[in-house]
Protein backbone atom coordinates (compact mmCIF):
# COMPACT_ATOMS: atom_id res chain seq x y z
CA UNK A 1 0.00 0.00 0.00
CA UNK A 2 1.02 3.49 -0.94
CA UNK A 3 -1.80 5.61 -0.34
CA UNK A 4 -2.52 6.98 2.95
CA UNK A 5 -4.96 9.04 5.00
CA UNK A 6 -3.82 10.90 7.98
CA UNK A 7 -6.14 11.64 10.78
CA UNK A 8 -5.20 13.73 14.05
CA UNK A 9 -7.37 15.61 16.77
CA UNK A 10 -3.23 17.68 17.92
CA UNK A 11 -3.36 21.14 15.88
CA UNK A 12 -0.18 22.09 17.64
CA UNK A 13 2.38 23.37 15.13
CA UNK A 14 4.57 20.27 17.18
CA UNK A 15 1.84 18.09 15.93
CA UNK A 16 1.68 19.51 12.09
CA UNK A 17 5.17 19.06 12.02
CA UNK A 18 5.60 15.13 12.88
CA UNK A 19 2.39 14.43 10.31
CA UNK A 20 4.24 16.90 7.23
CA UNK A 21 7.47 14.52 8.29
CA UNK A 22 5.49 11.05 7.94
CA UNK A 23 3.90 12.91 5.06
CA UNK A 24 7.47 13.55 3.00
CA UNK A 25 8.43 10.12 4.07
CA UNK A 26 6.11 8.65 2.16
CA UNK A 27 5.98 10.63 -0.87
CA UNK A 28 9.69 10.58 -1.19
CA UNK A 29 9.05 6.49 -1.26
CA UNK A 30 6.39 6.74 -4.35
CA UNK A 31 3.42 7.50 -1.87
CA UNK A 32 0.55 9.65 -1.25
CA UNK A 33 -0.86 10.67 1.60
CA UNK A 34 -3.32 13.59 3.13
CA UNK A 35 -3.74 14.61 6.54
CA UNK A 36 -6.78 16.24 8.47
CA UNK A 37 -7.25 17.43 11.59
CA UNK A 38 -10.52 16.08 13.23
CA UNK A 39 -12.76 19.02 15.26
CA UNK A 40 -12.63 18.51 19.04
CA UNK A 41 -16.35 18.38 19.27
CA UNK A 42 -16.98 14.89 19.37
CA UNK A 43 -18.74 14.83 16.22
CA UNK A 44 -20.31 11.52 14.87
CA UNK A 45 -20.79 12.56 11.39
CA UNK A 46 -18.96 10.30 8.50
CA UNK A 47 -15.85 11.70 7.03
CA UNK A 48 -14.72 11.79 3.28
CA UNK A 49 -11.94 9.79 3.09
CA UNK A 50 -9.90 11.00 -0.56
CA UNK A 51 -10.12 8.08 -2.96
CA UNK A 52 -7.50 5.53 -3.19
CA UNK A 53 -6.79 5.49 -0.14
CA UNK A 54 -5.62 2.25 1.20
CA UNK A 55 -4.88 2.89 4.78
CA UNK A 56 -5.72 5.20 7.73
CA UNK A 57 -3.13 6.08 9.80
CA UNK A 58 -3.99 7.85 13.37
CA UNK A 59 -1.29 10.46 15.24
CA UNK A 60 -2.56 10.81 19.06
CA UNK A 61 -3.98 8.32 21.43
CA UNK A 62 -6.52 5.51 21.57
CA UNK A 63 -9.16 8.57 21.31
CA UNK A 64 -8.04 9.27 18.69
CA UNK A 65 -7.73 6.03 16.89
CA UNK A 66 -11.31 5.04 18.08
CA UNK A 67 -12.73 8.51 16.68
CA UNK A 68 -10.92 7.52 13.28
CA UNK A 69 -12.60 4.64 13.42
CA UNK A 70 -16.22 5.33 14.11
CA UNK A 71 -16.21 8.52 11.54
CA UNK A 72 -14.39 6.02 8.39
CA UNK A 73 -16.12 2.85 9.44
CA UNK A 74 -18.19 3.23 5.67
CA UNK A 75 -14.84 2.84 4.35
CA UNK A 76 -13.83 -0.19 5.90
CA UNK A 77 -10.42 0.64 5.36
CA UNK A 78 -7.42 -0.54 7.46
CA UNK A 79 -5.91 1.35 10.51
CA UNK A 80 -2.69 2.03 12.23
CA UNK A 81 -2.39 4.31 15.32
CA UNK A 82 0.76 5.97 16.06
CA UNK A 83 1.17 6.80 19.81
CA UNK A 84 1.39 9.97 21.35
CA UNK A 85 -1.05 9.33 24.34
CA UNK A 86 -0.66 7.91 27.74
CA UNK A 87 -1.58 4.26 27.70
CA UNK A 88 -1.79 3.35 23.78
CA UNK A 89 -3.69 -0.02 24.15
CA UNK A 90 -4.82 0.14 20.39
CA UNK A 91 -2.23 1.82 18.88
CA UNK A 92 0.80 -0.21 17.46
CA UNK A 93 3.36 2.41 17.01
CA UNK A 94 4.93 5.72 18.27
CA UNK A 95 7.25 8.44 16.82
CA UNK A 96 10.48 5.99 17.35
CA UNK A 97 9.94 3.68 14.73
CA UNK A 98 6.63 4.77 12.52
CA UNK A 99 9.05 4.38 9.70
CA UNK A 100 10.37 1.05 10.10
CA UNK A 101 6.44 0.32 10.13
CA UNK A 102 5.80 2.25 7.05
CA UNK A 103 8.39 0.29 4.97
CA UNK A 104 6.28 -2.86 6.45
CA UNK A 105 3.29 -1.04 4.92
CA UNK A 106 4.77 -0.35 1.20
CA UNK A 107 5.84 -4.20 0.99
CA UNK A 108 2.45 -5.39 1.97
CA UNK A 109 4.19 -7.39 5.15
CA UNK A 110 1.08 -6.84 7.62
CA UNK A 111 -1.80 -8.26 9.44
CA UNK A 112 -5.12 -7.75 9.97
CA UNK A 113 -6.87 -8.26 13.43
CA UNK A 114 -11.06 -7.43 12.72
CA UNK A 115 -12.57 -6.32 15.95
CA UNK A 116 -16.33 -6.15 16.78
CA UNK A 117 -18.32 -3.20 17.60
CA UNK A 118 -21.67 -2.93 19.83
CA UNK A 119 -24.74 -1.52 18.40
CA UNK A 120 -27.68 0.64 20.48
CA UNK A 121 -30.63 2.20 20.12
CA UNK A 122 -33.33 3.87 22.01
CA UNK A 123 -36.23 1.75 22.57
CA UNK A 124 -39.87 4.08 23.62
CA UNK A 125 -41.65 3.20 27.29
CA UNK A 126 -44.14 1.56 24.27
CA UNK A 127 -41.87 -0.76 23.33
CA UNK A 128 -41.29 0.73 19.76
CA UNK A 129 -37.42 1.47 19.06
CA UNK A 130 -36.03 4.40 17.23
CA UNK A 131 -34.55 4.62 13.99
CA UNK A 132 -31.12 3.91 13.82
CA UNK A 133 -28.34 2.62 15.85
CA UNK A 134 -25.36 4.04 17.10
CA UNK A 135 -22.01 1.85 17.10
CA UNK A 136 -19.26 2.11 19.89
CA UNK A 137 -15.63 -0.01 19.33
CA UNK A 138 -15.19 0.57 23.41
CA UNK A 139 -18.33 0.68 25.11
CA UNK A 140 -22.22 1.83 25.47
CA UNK A 141 -22.09 3.38 29.38
CA UNK A 142 -25.74 3.87 30.67
CA UNK A 143 -25.38 6.30 33.76
CA UNK A 144 -27.92 9.08 35.39
CA UNK A 145 -27.68 12.52 34.44
CA UNK A 146 -26.69 13.53 37.69
CA UNK A 147 -23.98 12.11 38.66
CA UNK A 148 -24.73 12.57 42.33
CA UNK A 149 -28.22 9.97 41.69
CA UNK A 150 -28.37 6.43 41.10
CA UNK A 151 -30.39 5.21 38.86
CA UNK A 152 -32.96 2.14 38.68
CA UNK A 153 -31.89 -0.51 35.79
CA UNK A 154 -34.06 -3.61 34.58
CA UNK A 155 -31.32 -5.85 32.59
CA UNK A 156 -32.96 -8.34 30.22
CA UNK A 157 -31.15 -10.40 28.11
CA UNK A 158 -32.80 -12.87 24.70
CA UNK A 159 -36.42 -10.96 26.43
CA UNK A 160 -35.78 -12.85 30.38
CA UNK A 161 -34.68 -10.74 33.43
CA UNK A 162 -31.02 -11.27 34.04
CA UNK A 163 -31.51 -8.51 37.06
CA UNK A 164 -32.63 -4.93 38.27
CA UNK A 165 -30.64 -3.18 40.44
CA UNK A 166 -29.88 0.87 41.75
CA UNK A 167 -26.49 1.61 41.11
CA UNK A 168 -24.48 4.64 39.17
CA UNK A 169 -24.90 2.84 35.93
CA UNK A 170 -24.11 0.05 33.90
CA UNK A 171 -21.58 -0.83 31.03
CA UNK A 172 -21.95 -2.78 27.17
CA UNK A 173 -18.26 -3.49 26.27
CA UNK A 174 -16.40 -4.36 23.47
CA UNK A 175 -13.74 -6.95 23.98
CA UNK A 176 -11.67 -3.93 22.77
CA UNK A 177 -13.12 -2.32 25.20
CA UNK A 178 -12.52 -4.52 27.96
CA UNK A 179 -9.32 -2.32 29.24
CA UNK A 180 -10.84 0.31 28.81
CA UNK A 181 -13.88 1.99 31.42
CA UNK A 182 -14.69 -1.37 31.90
CA UNK A 183 -11.56 -2.49 33.05
CA UNK A 184 -11.23 0.62 36.08
CA UNK A 185 -15.00 -0.71 36.98
CA UNK A 186 -13.47 -4.41 37.83
CA UNK A 187 -14.29 -5.83 34.90
CA UNK A 188 -12.69 -8.47 32.96
CA UNK A 189 -9.80 -8.30 30.56
CA UNK A 190 -10.74 -10.67 27.36
CA UNK A 191 -8.62 -10.65 23.88
CA UNK A 192 -9.77 -8.19 22.11
CA UNK A 193 -10.04 -10.63 19.04
CA UNK A 194 -12.87 -12.44 20.71
CA UNK A 195 -16.57 -12.11 20.05
CA UNK A 196 -18.11 -11.28 23.34
CA UNK A 197 -20.17 -8.60 25.07
CA UNK A 198 -18.75 -7.28 28.84
CA UNK A 199 -21.53 -6.27 31.28
CA UNK A 200 -20.47 -4.18 34.63
CA UNK A 201 -22.56 -2.70 36.67
CA UNK A 202 -21.13 0.74 38.14
CA UNK A 203 -21.30 0.41 42.13
CA UNK A 204 -24.38 -1.44 42.14
CA UNK A 205 -26.39 -1.20 45.34
CA UNK A 206 -26.85 -5.28 45.36
CA UNK A 207 -24.52 -7.69 46.92
CA UNK A 208 -22.54 -9.89 45.14
CA UNK A 209 -24.03 -8.03 41.80
CA UNK A 210 -20.72 -8.87 39.53
CA UNK A 211 -19.93 -8.06 35.35
CA UNK A 212 -21.32 -10.74 33.77
CA UNK A 213 -19.87 -12.20 30.11
CA UNK A 214 -22.00 -12.84 27.23
CA UNK A 215 -21.92 -14.59 24.11
CA UNK A 216 -22.20 -11.95 21.28
CA UNK A 217 -25.54 -13.04 19.92
CA UNK A 218 -27.09 -11.83 22.66
CA UNK A 219 -29.88 -9.09 22.67
CA UNK A 220 -29.64 -7.12 25.92
CA UNK A 221 -32.17 -4.56 26.39
CA UNK A 222 -31.09 -1.61 29.50
CA UNK A 223 -34.74 -0.02 31.25
CA UNK A 224 -34.65 2.79 33.43
CA UNK A 225 -37.25 3.19 35.91
CA UNK A 226 -37.54 6.59 38.35
CA UNK A 227 -38.21 6.06 41.18
CA UNK A 228 -39.37 8.97 42.65
CA UNK A 229 -40.28 12.70 41.22
CA UNK A 230 -37.11 14.49 42.04
CA UNK A 231 -34.99 11.99 39.55
CA UNK A 232 -33.34 13.08 36.51
CA UNK A 233 -33.20 11.24 32.98
CA UNK A 234 -30.29 9.02 32.17
CA UNK A 235 -28.42 9.37 29.89
CA UNK A 236 -26.23 6.74 27.36
CA UNK A 237 -23.30 7.53 25.49
CA UNK A 238 -21.13 5.57 22.68
CA UNK A 239 -17.04 5.86 23.25
CA UNK A 240 -17.21 8.52 25.66
CA UNK A 241 -19.27 10.45 23.15
CA UNK A 242 -23.41 10.86 21.34
CA UNK A 243 -24.99 11.07 24.49
CA UNK A 244 -28.69 10.10 24.56
CA UNK A 245 -31.09 10.74 27.06
CA UNK A 246 -33.42 8.16 28.35
CA UNK A 247 -36.21 8.97 30.34
CA UNK A 248 -38.70 6.75 32.60
CA UNK A 249 -39.55 3.42 30.76
CA UNK A 250 -37.44 3.75 28.17
CA UNK A 251 -34.53 1.39 27.18
CA UNK A 252 -31.04 1.21 25.72
CA UNK A 253 -31.12 -2.17 23.34
CA UNK A 254 -27.18 -3.49 22.85
CA UNK A 255 -26.32 -6.25 19.72
CA UNK A 256 -23.37 -6.71 18.15
CA UNK A 257 -23.11 -4.27 15.49
CA UNK A 258 -22.90 -5.75 11.42
CA UNK A 259 -19.80 -3.81 10.84
CA UNK A 260 -16.42 -4.07 12.48
CA UNK A 261 -13.09 -2.20 12.44
CA UNK A 262 -9.97 -3.43 11.02
CA UNK A 263 -6.70 -2.38 12.62
CA UNK A 264 -2.94 -3.28 11.03
CA UNK A 265 -1.29 -5.15 13.39
CA UNK A 266 2.79 -5.10 12.78
CA UNK A 267 3.87 -5.97 16.72
CA UNK A 268 5.29 -9.16 17.89
CA UNK A 269 4.42 -8.38 20.99
CA UNK A 270 1.33 -10.54 21.39
CA UNK A 271 -1.95 -9.52 23.95
CA UNK A 272 -0.80 -10.91 26.90
CA UNK A 273 3.10 -9.24 26.65
CA UNK A 274 1.07 -5.56 26.04
CA UNK A 275 -1.62 -6.18 29.04
CA UNK A 276 1.71 -7.16 31.35
CA UNK A 277 3.68 -4.37 30.26
CA UNK A 278 0.67 -1.51 30.25
CA UNK A 279 -0.37 -2.53 33.68
CA UNK A 280 2.93 -2.67 34.94
CA UNK A 281 3.60 1.06 33.80
CA UNK A 282 0.63 2.04 35.53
Amino acid sequence: MKNFFILTKDDSDKSKGFINEIIDYIKENGGDARAHILNRQRSSEPLEVPEKTECILTVGGDGTMIRAAMRTIRSNLPILGINKGHLGYLCDLDESNYRKALKRLFADDYEIEERMLLSGRVISADGIPESGFNHALNDIVLTSRNGLQVVHIDINVNGELLSSFNGDGVIFATPTGSTAYNLSAGGPIVDPKTKLILMSPLNAHVVGQRSIVLDSSAEVRATVTRRNQEELSAAVAFDGSTAIELYDGESIEVVRSDETVRFIKLSQINFLDRIREKLQAD
